[in-house]
């Protein structure tokens, strides 16, 4: 993976680690659970942007 994209994971990772902890917080949830839940959906993050990453360079290898 390029650096450029490398880059663009890390930054989207974070977001969504970041907005889902601060949605969690609004709701009511403790500090704790609220960056659990964050952690959750920035590794769900980290686990599909990847592979979606992958799958449009595989398309796009089959393309040319």
């Amino acid at each position: 993976m390029s650096p450029d994209r490398t880059l663009l994971v890390a930054v989207f990772v974070a977001l969504v680690t970041v907005v889902a902890c601060a949605l969690m917080l609004a709701d009511g949830f403790t500090w704790p659970g609220a960056l659990l839940g964050g952690l959750g959906a920035g590794g769900c993050a980290l686990w599909g942007l990847p592979s979606w990453f992958a799958r449009k360079d595989e398309a796009a290898g089959r393309k040319k």
